[in-house]
Protein backbone atom coordinates (compact mmCIF):
# COMPACT_ATOMS: atom_id res chain seq x y z
CA UNK A 1 0.00 0.00 0.00
CA UNK A 2 3.01 2.39 0.25
CA UNK A 3 2.05 4.10 -3.53
CA UNK A 4 -1.33 4.42 -2.33
CA UNK A 5 -0.30 6.33 1.21
CA UNK A 6 1.77 8.27 -0.57
CA UNK A 7 -0.51 9.51 -2.80
CA UNK A 8 -3.63 9.52 -0.59
CA UNK A 9 -3.26 11.85 2.36
CA UNK A 10 -5.85 14.39 3.15
CA UNK A 11 -4.67 15.46 6.43
CA UNK A 12 -1.25 16.33 5.12
CA UNK A 13 -2.92 18.62 2.01
CA UNK A 14 -4.66 20.78 4.54
CA UNK A 15 -2.05 21.18 7.37
CA UNK A 16 -0.12 22.63 3.92
CA UNK A 17 -2.78 24.41 2.83
CA UNK A 18 -3.09 25.85 6.35
CA UNK A 19 0.72 26.83 6.35
CA UNK A 20 0.19 28.35 2.83
CA UNK A 21 -2.62 30.42 4.17
CA UNK A 22 -0.68 31.68 7.37
CA UNK A 23 2.27 33.51 5.39
CA UNK A 24 0.75 37.58 5.61
CA UNK A 25 0.63 39.42 2.20
CA UNK A 26 2.77 42.31 4.10
CA UNK A 27 5.81 39.14 3.77
CA UNK A 28 5.64 39.65 -0.25
CA UNK A 29 8.49 42.08 -0.14
CA UNK A 30 10.57 40.10 1.54
CA UNK A 31 10.10 37.28 -1.09
CA UNK A 32 12.31 36.45 -3.82
CA UNK A 33 11.01 37.36 -7.15
CA UNK A 34 11.92 34.29 -9.22
CA UNK A 35 9.82 32.30 -11.21
CA UNK A 36 11.36 28.55 -11.21
CA UNK A 37 13.14 27.06 -14.47
CA UNK A 38 10.58 26.13 -17.30
CA UNK A 39 13.53 23.20 -17.83
CA UNK A 40 12.98 21.95 -14.22
CA UNK A 41 9.69 19.27 -13.86
CA UNK A 42 6.58 20.59 -13.60
CA UNK A 43 6.37 19.37 -9.68
CA UNK A 44 9.18 20.96 -9.04
CA UNK A 45 7.79 24.51 -10.05
CA UNK A 46 4.44 23.67 -8.32
CA UNK A 47 6.53 23.23 -5.40
CA UNK A 48 9.30 26.68 -6.02
CA UNK A 49 5.73 28.70 -6.74
CA UNK A 50 6.24 31.66 -4.79
CA UNK A 51 4.87 35.63 -4.90
CA UNK A 52 6.52 37.53 -7.75
CA UNK A 53 6.58 41.46 -7.70
CA UNK A 54 2.87 42.35 -8.09
CA UNK A 55 -0.51 40.05 -8.87
CA UNK A 56 -0.23 40.23 -12.28
CA UNK A 57 2.83 38.52 -12.70
CA UNK A 58 2.50 36.10 -9.89
CA UNK A 59 -1.33 35.20 -11.10
CA UNK A 60 0.10 34.72 -15.17
CA UNK A 61 2.86 32.44 -13.62
CA UNK A 62 0.35 30.51 -11.91
CA UNK A 63 -2.19 29.85 -14.63
CA UNK A 64 0.91 28.61 -16.77
CA UNK A 65 1.45 25.96 -14.30
CA UNK A 66 -2.02 25.31 -15.02
CA UNK A 67 -1.69 24.98 -18.05
CA UNK A 68 1.22 22.81 -18.31
CA UNK A 69 0.13 20.57 -15.62
CA UNK A 70 -3.06 19.89 -18.44
CA UNK A 71 -0.32 18.11 -20.30
CA UNK A 72 1.54 16.02 -17.63
CA UNK A 73 2.06 12.29 -18.08
CA UNK A 74 -0.48 10.04 -16.83
CA UNK A 75 1.98 7.55 -16.08
CA UNK A 76 3.78 9.92 -13.99
CA UNK A 77 2.59 8.61 -10.04
CA UNK A 78 2.97 11.91 -9.13
CA UNK A 79 0.48 13.07 -10.97
CA UNK A 80 -1.99 13.64 -7.71
CA UNK A 81 0.58 15.42 -5.91
CA UNK A 82 0.90 17.89 -8.52
CA UNK A 83 -2.79 18.77 -8.72
CA UNK A 84 -3.25 18.96 -5.04
CA UNK A 85 -0.26 21.15 -4.81
CA UNK A 86 -1.42 23.36 -7.27
CA UNK A 87 -4.97 23.72 -5.53
CA UNK A 88 -2.60 24.81 -2.57
CA UNK A 89 -1.56 27.32 -4.54
CA UNK A 90 -4.72 28.84 -5.76
CA UNK A 91 -5.99 29.15 -2.57
CA UNK A 92 -2.55 30.48 -1.34
CA UNK A 93 -3.38 33.27 -4.16
CA UNK A 94 -6.90 33.62 -3.28
CA UNK A 95 -5.55 34.59 0.10
CA UNK A 96 -2.65 36.83 -0.85
CA UNK A 97 -4.00 38.76 -4.58
CA UNK A 98 -6.37 41.73 -4.73
CA UNK A 99 -10.14 41.17 -4.89
CA UNK A 100 -9.42 41.81 -8.72
CA UNK A 101 -7.75 38.45 -9.02
CA UNK A 102 -10.30 36.55 -7.07
CA UNK A 103 -12.77 35.84 -10.05
CA UNK A 104 -9.81 34.81 -12.44
CA UNK A 105 -8.49 32.50 -9.74
CA UNK A 106 -12.38 30.87 -9.54
CA UNK A 107 -11.88 29.94 -13.14
CA UNK A 108 -8.12 28.82 -12.52
CA UNK A 109 -9.59 26.72 -9.71
CA UNK A 110 -12.36 25.19 -12.27
CA UNK A 111 -9.88 24.88 -15.14
CA UNK A 112 -7.47 22.71 -12.41
CA UNK A 113 -10.41 20.58 -11.42
CA UNK A 114 -10.99 19.69 -14.78
CA UNK A 115 -7.78 18.80 -15.65
CA UNK A 116 -7.71 16.64 -12.78
CA UNK A 117 -10.35 14.39 -13.70
CA UNK A 118 -9.09 14.45 -17.21
CA UNK A 119 -5.36 13.08 -15.97
CA UNK A 120 -7.35 11.08 -13.67
CA UNK A 121 -9.00 9.03 -15.61
CA UNK A 122 -5.86 8.73 -18.43
CA UNK A 123 -4.34 7.61 -15.16
CA UNK A 124 -7.06 5.11 -14.58
CA UNK A 125 -6.84 3.35 -17.67
CA UNK A 126 -2.60 3.74 -17.49
CA UNK A 127 -2.96 1.36 -14.23
CA UNK A 128 -5.87 -0.49 -15.69
CA UNK A 129 -3.33 -2.01 -18.77
CA UNK A 130 -0.85 -2.58 -16.13
CA UNK A 131 -3.37 -5.21 -14.24
CA UNK A 132 -3.89 -6.49 -17.25
CA UNK A 133 -0.96 -7.05 -18.20
CA UNK A 134 -0.33 -9.07 -15.00
CA UNK A 135 -3.27 -10.87 -15.14
CA UNK A 136 -1.82 -12.12 -18.86
CA UNK A 137 1.55 -12.71 -16.43
CA UNK A 138 -0.88 -15.01 -14.17
CA UNK A 139 -1.68 -17.13 -16.59
CA UNK A 140 1.27 -17.42 -18.44
CA UNK A 141 3.13 -18.40 -15.22
CA UNK A 142 0.22 -20.75 -14.07
CA UNK A 143 1.04 -22.54 -17.33
CA UNK A 144 3.62 -24.79 -15.59
CA UNK A 145 3.27 -26.89 -13.18
CA UNK A 146 6.23 -26.33 -10.42
CA UNK A 147 6.07 -30.44 -9.78
CA UNK A 148 6.11 -31.91 -13.16
CA UNK A 149 8.94 -28.69 -13.15
CA UNK A 150 10.90 -31.16 -10.70
CA UNK A 151 10.49 -34.09 -12.49
CA UNK A 152 11.30 -32.89 -15.39
CA UNK A 153 14.92 -31.13 -13.83
CA UNK A 154 15.68 -35.34 -12.78
CA UNK A 155 16.15 -36.12 -16.42
CA UNK A 156 17.12 -32.64 -17.93
CA UNK A 157 14.15 -30.91 -19.82
CA UNK A 158 13.61 -28.45 -17.10
CA UNK A 159 14.64 -25.90 -19.43
CA UNK A 160 11.87 -27.10 -22.53
CA UNK A 161 9.41 -27.36 -19.80
CA UNK A 162 9.62 -23.87 -18.40
CA UNK A 163 10.20 -22.46 -21.31
CA UNK A 164 13.42 -21.52 -21.67
CA UNK A 165 16.33 -21.81 -25.14
CA UNK A 166 16.25 -25.26 -25.90
CA UNK A 167 20.15 -25.07 -25.74
CA UNK A 168 19.63 -25.73 -21.70
CA UNK A 169 17.82 -28.35 -22.77
CA UNK A 170 20.55 -30.19 -24.62
CA UNK A 171 23.41 -29.42 -22.35
CA UNK A 172 21.72 -30.89 -19.43
CA UNK A 173 21.24 -33.56 -21.49
CA UNK A 174 24.86 -34.11 -22.44
CA UNK A 175 25.80 -32.95 -18.77
CA UNK A 176 23.26 -35.67 -17.56
CA UNK A 177 24.60 -38.51 -19.60
CA UNK A 178 28.31 -38.12 -18.92
CA UNK A 179 27.41 -38.45 -15.36
CA UNK A 180 25.84 -41.54 -16.01
CA UNK A 181 28.67 -43.01 -17.72
CA UNK A 182 31.23 -41.90 -15.18
CA UNK A 183 28.50 -43.47 -12.17
CA UNK A 184 27.98 -46.45 -14.66
CA UNK A 185 32.19 -47.14 -14.95
CA UNK A 186 31.95 -46.89 -11.26
CA UNK A 187 29.58 -49.11 -10.27
CA UNK A 188 31.18 -51.42 -13.17
CA UNK A 189 34.80 -50.63 -11.54
CA UNK A 190 33.21 -51.78 -7.97
CA UNK A 191 31.33 -55.01 -9.03
CA UNK A 192 33.85 -56.56 -11.42
CA UNK A 193 37.52 -55.06 -9.93
CA UNK A 194 39.63 -57.47 -11.67
CA UNK A 195 37.93 -56.52 -15.34
CA UNK A 196 38.65 -53.14 -14.57
CA UNK A 197 41.74 -52.69 -13.01
CA UNK A 198 43.64 -51.41 -15.99
CA UNK A 199 47.52 -52.19 -15.40
CA UNK A 200 46.76 -51.88 -11.80
CA UNK A 201 48.05 -55.62 -10.12
CA UNK A 202 44.96 -57.89 -8.49
CA UNK A 203 47.33 -60.13 -6.75
CA UNK A 204 45.27 -59.96 -2.96
CA UNK A 205 42.66 -58.15 -1.73
CA UNK A 206 43.75 -55.36 -0.69
CA UNK A 207 44.48 -54.89 -4.44
CA UNK A 208 40.99 -55.58 -5.24
CA UNK A 209 39.85 -53.25 -2.36
CA UNK A 210 41.81 -50.56 -3.81
CA UNK A 211 39.98 -51.04 -7.06
CA UNK A 212 37.31 -50.84 -5.76
CA UNK A 213 37.39 -47.78 -3.92
CA UNK A 214 38.20 -46.11 -7.20
CA UNK A 215 35.10 -47.40 -8.18
CA UNK A 216 33.17 -46.21 -4.99
CA UNK A 217 35.24 -42.68 -5.75
CA UNK A 218 33.89 -42.50 -8.67
CA UNK A 219 30.22 -42.97 -8.49
CA UNK A 220 30.52 -40.33 -5.74
CA UNK A 221 32.13 -37.83 -7.75
CA UNK A 222 29.16 -38.48 -10.07
CA UNK A 223 26.00 -38.08 -7.42
CA UNK A 224 28.00 -34.99 -6.12
CA UNK A 225 27.60 -33.25 -9.37
CA UNK A 226 24.18 -34.51 -9.70
CA UNK A 227 23.07 -33.08 -6.60
CA UNK A 228 24.79 -29.98 -7.80
CA UNK A 229 22.72 -30.00 -10.52
CA UNK A 230 19.70 -30.99 -8.86
CA UNK A 231 20.06 -27.98 -6.67
CA UNK A 232 20.52 -25.47 -9.53
CA UNK A 233 17.06 -26.60 -10.98
CA UNK A 234 15.23 -26.36 -7.39
CA UNK A 235 16.83 -22.87 -7.33
CA UNK A 236 15.63 -21.74 -10.60
CA UNK A 237 11.82 -23.67 -9.87
CA UNK A 238 11.90 -21.11 -6.86
CA UNK A 239 12.94 -18.40 -8.33
CA UNK A 240 9.82 -19.19 -10.81
CA UNK A 241 8.02 -19.44 -7.45
CA UNK A 242 8.55 -16.03 -6.47
CA UNK A 243 8.44 -14.30 -9.68
CA UNK A 244 4.57 -15.97 -9.46
CA UNK A 245 4.23 -14.72 -5.86
CA UNK A 246 5.53 -11.01 -6.90
CA UNK A 247 2.97 -10.90 -10.03
CA UNK A 248 0.54 -11.31 -7.62
CA UNK A 249 1.21 -9.02 -5.30
CA UNK A 250 2.19 -6.39 -7.42
CA UNK A 251 -1.53 -7.12 -9.19
CA UNK A 252 -2.99 -6.74 -5.88
CA UNK A 253 -1.31 -3.71 -4.80
CA UNK A 254 -2.30 -1.57 -8.19
CA UNK A 255 -5.65 -3.38 -7.82
CA UNK A 256 -5.91 -1.60 -3.95
CA UNK A 257 -4.35 1.38 -5.64
CA UNK A 258 -7.32 1.75 -8.27
CA UNK A 259 -10.11 1.16 -6.01
CA UNK A 260 -8.73 4.27 -3.48
CA UNK A 261 -8.63 6.30 -6.99
CA UNK A 262 -12.36 5.89 -7.25
CA UNK A 263 -13.53 6.44 -4.04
Amino acid sequence: MGLVNSFINQIGRELGRDAYRTINSRQRGRLQQKIADAEEPIYTQVLNFELLADDEQTFRHLANLVEKAEHVDPEDFKWQELFNELDNKIDFCKANLTQKYQGPLEKLDVLNARNYKAIKAKHIAYIDAVISHFDDNETKLAERNLGIACLATLIGLRPSYMREQHIYTVINILYLAMLGLIFFLGITTYNNPKDFSGNLPIETSRDLAIVQSTGITTMGIAIFFYLLYLGRGVTKILTYKKEIQNNIQSKIKFEAYKFELLK
